[in-house]
């Protein structure tokens, strides 16, 4: 006898869930009887107060992927290379940095890309001031863009 009576309360509530789920809508429609676990989003009614109808839902945005690539850097122009060094010397020379010019030049290859400390101990070891060190791998920099 429990157990009819728990049944029977049972059904009676879930038809009182289900009638006030389809009188509760939020928008009045009737698409509370839809299928449960779809995807698609209910009907698109218009609105009446904005007296334009819709066609069809807002268009989605699209997503692009692509895939990372290996970037290649430039080959240097070695013709322009007599000129850079050309200006190189010209530079240090105008900071009142004097040295011979195919030690600044092999100064400047070798420490190029290097830390300011093991660039400093090469120039200081070759005889520059330690207060032009700074402003020799600037020039260096200036005129050959990196490129050792």
């Amino acid at each position: 006898m429990i157990v009819l009576a728990a049944a029977f309360v049972a059904a009676v509530l879930a038809c009182a869930g289900t009638v006030a789920f389809v009188k509760l809508s939020p928008d009045g429609g009737r698409d509370a009887g839809r299928v449960a676990g779809t995807s698609a989003p209910p009907s698109q009614r218009p609105d009446p107060s904005q007296g334009e109808e819709r066609s069809s839902p807002e268009p989605r945005p699209t997503v692009t992927v692509t895939e990372p690539g290996t970037v290649i850097p430039e080959e240097p122009d070695w013709s322009d290379q007599s000129a850079a060094d050309a200006e190189f010397l010209a530079l240090i020379a105008a900071d009142g940095i004097t040295a011979p010019d195919d030690w600044a030049l092999e100064a400047g290859r070798a420490t190029c890309g290097q830390d300011y400390a093991s660039a400093r101990e090469y120039l200081t070891d070759g005889g520059l001031y330690d207060y032009h060190v700074q402003t020799f791998l600037d020039d260096w920099e200036a005129t050959h863009g990196g490129y050792c």
